[in-house]
């Protein structure tokens, strides 16, 4: 093997080497994130981050410190589930507006991207495990502007 060819062949090599490492740790980084993110959210889990960050010198000065941290936590939570019920209000109202426009195609893609929940927003991991859209499923372009 001529040393250009081996010189072309370990470039290539190496590039490939590095799109896979950074692509794993990628995936990696915002896998650490959302799991952050959801122990925060769950019950309990801010006012743990806050004493975490905190770090209180002592009991008696997260015993002082507690009441403030749980009342945001309990502020933050209220907000949360007005925000998403708000948000489900607005998409609903949407997925109204829209649906005489559309055919049964369309309305049915609108409602796999839009469900009719009643609950709290989709867990990440339900988004990430739904099955792919086929080719024959997927919107055609929009139509193009006259110049």
């Amino acid at each position: 093997m001529s040393p250009s060819v081996r010189a072309w062949l370990l470039l290539v090599v190496t590039l490939l080497l590095g799109i896979s490492i950074g692509v794993l740790g990628a995936g990696a980084l915002q896998e650490r994130r959302v799991a952050r993110v959801n122990n925060i959210r769950r019950p309990g889990g801010f006012v743990e981050h806050v004493q975490d960050v905190i770090q209180p010198s002592s009991d008696s000065q997260w015993e002082r410190l507690r009441p403030h941290v749980e009342s945001t936590a309990t502020h933050n939570a209220m907000m949360r589930r007005m925000h998403d019920s708000s948000m489900r209000a607005m998409l609903d109202s949407m997925r109204s507006t829209l649906d005489p426009m559309l055919d049964e195609r369309q309305r049915e893609r609108l409602s796999r991207f839009v469900p009719d929940r009643s609950g709290g927003p989709p867990s990440r991991r339900a988004r990430h495990d739904s099955p792919q859209r086929r080719d024959d499923e997927r919107a055609p372009p929009p139509p193009q502007r006259p110049r």
